[in-house]
């Protein structure tokens, strides 16, 4: 079946900025940019897209599904603090919650122009075959693509931070005591067996995210190596994304957490590090050399006071770059508007010279072709091109951000937030349709996600409890264990 969008004009990180092309769509793929004069395939149907910009669809390269249940439950947390807090996100899900998290998370990311994601989501204590596979059909239904890579460990936060234990109260340890991870061995049989039986291999994958590094032991990792390159599955891990997590990594391994991981075999071309705030150079080139991938997440480390990443120089070393959103919990929204901009603006307080700065041009081919090779889906997603699929953004002229249009890239960049998004297609059918989801009937999502919360905010009362009574003490602990003094600085201050 053969379509074409005509009148649109189109926008990506490579050449286009508001030329009018028409784009020629056979099934689920572009195999044709044409001119505007250009006679039209016959028997192809017609989409007007008049008084609209037509961009890729914008791809998260880091994001939390499990955690859009739990919005606003913190606020001067700190990325610590957050860890802490873990026990009221999605540790007391049924089944049906946590398809109803991974559907409004995709509702969510589409509503906002993005059509596929990284999902690192958190299926406690183990990682099951039915959990992700409803994960994966939520992803489905609503229309988006993913790669759903859940989050591992062998140990709770915790037990993962040298000294932590001992600083608690004795009434407050014992409750951490009742919380624990499955052993390592029985979470990689779990997993082995979900990566062994996926089904979903057309638009959602499975992949691997061991969360922390010092969160797993080395065998553990070395195991997740094992699955990677046996299934040919992603690893995505959170590198260096706090201070703490540099001197934890200085204490236990006498060097950086980056160079721990690639003495274990993890960094590899198939590897994408999230954050990565806290990489001295050396850290820098090295996952260079290796191939792996950076997910820049700038709105969650300002959000969780983490620090600015470096972003300049991953892409100087040669590092493919993507953009995250990180959680619900801590970016706040899943708004890759938001973080295209807050990209292109952290990296103008690291120095005065202009041409250090990213542009909108980069931060818009970061947050699409950047992220596609995160994902693994580079030959795929990312580009309006031929050959890619048709995954596209229709954006509405007529809205006050591009009243006038001067320059569309930088008005997409700079000025847009998600209202403008008109429709949204993914693989060629409209998933977004006149700023609302078409698979899906979002008043009854909303209605039962309404429902859940008030179960899982019942049953987890105590918890509650236990968190807040806990958040004093692990901030006071974690804040001075990161006053030790390391060789970089990623605040800004004086």
């Amino acid at each position: 079946m053969l379509s074409v969008i005509c009148n649109g004009r189109l926008v990506d990180g490579r050449t286009y900025n508001g030329e009018f092309l028409n784009i020629v769509i056979e099934n689920d793929t572009i195999i044709e940019i044409l001119e505007p004069d250009c006679k039209l395939p016959d028997n192809a149907t017609t989409i007007d897209a008049k008084k609209n910009i037509v961009l890729p669809g914008l791809i998260n390269a880091h994001t939390h599904g499990d955690t859009s249940l739990a919005k606003g439950l913190g606020d001067r947390w700190t990325l610590e603090l957050l860890l802490n807090a873990s026990p009221l996100t999605s540790e007391s899900f049924r089944l049906q919650d946590k398809s109803l998290a991974a559907r409004l998370s995709a509702v969510e990311m589409l509503l906002n122009g993005c059509t596929a994601c990284y999902d690192l989501f958190s299926d406690f204590p183990i990682p099951e075959l039915q959990s992700l596979e409803a994960v994966g059909e939520a992803y489905k239904k609503v229309g988006m693509r993913a790669v759903i890579a859940p989050l591992m460990a062998d140990r709770t936060f915790w037990q993962a931070v040298p000294g932590m234990l001992d600083a608690l109260p004795n009434h407050l340890s014992r409750k951490i005591d009742q919380i624990s991870t499955a052993p390592g061995d029985t979470v990689i049989a779990s997993v082995r067996h979900a990566l062994k039986n996926w089904t979903h291999t057309d638009s959602i994958h499975l992949g691997l995210a061991p969360t922390i590094p010092y969160h797993c032991e080395s065998t553990f990792f070395k195991s997740c190596r094992g699955l990677a390159d046996e299934f040919g599955a992603r690893i995505h891990s959170h590198l260096g994304e706090s201070k703490m997590q540099a001197v934890v990594g200085q204490q236990l391994f006498g060097c950086s957490l980056t160079e721990y991981l690639d003495t274990l075999g993890i960094v590899s071309s198939d590897f994408t590090a999230a954050h990565c705030v806290w990489l001295n150079q050396q850290d820098i080139e090295r996952l260079a050399d290796r191939g792996a991938h950076v997910a820049h997440n700038p709105t969650s480390n300002l959000r969780l006071g983490t620090g600015v990443a470096k972003t300049r120089e991953m892409i100087k070393a040669g590092i493919n770059v993507g953009i995250g959103t990180d959680a619900n919990t801590c970016s706040d929204g899943l708004n890759m508007f938001e973080a295209m901009r807050m990209a292109a603006y952290v990296s103008r307080i690291h120095q005065p010279d202009p041409d250090y700065w990213l542009s909108a041009k980069d931060v818009l081919l970061m947050a699409t072709e950047g992220s596609a090779k995160a994902l693994g889906l580079e030959d795929q997603i990312g580009r309006i091109a031929p050959k890619f699929k048709a995954d596209l953004v229709f954006i509405d002229t007529r809205a006050i951000q591009y009243t006038p249009l001067n320059n569309a890239r930088r008005q997409i960049i700079f000025q847009e937030n998600g209202s403008g998004v008109k429709d949204v297609m993914v693989g060629g059918k409209l998933v977004v349709q006149d700023r609302k989801p078409v698979g899906i009937d979002y008043d009854d999502l909303r209605d039962k996600v309404s429902e859940s919360i008030v179960r899982i905010r019942r049953i987890s009362a105590d918890q509650e409890a236990m968190v807040r009574s806990l958040e004093p003490v692990v901030s006071k602990f974690c804040v001075g264990l990161s006053s030790t003094a390391l060789p970089i600085d990623r605040y800004i201050g004086l």
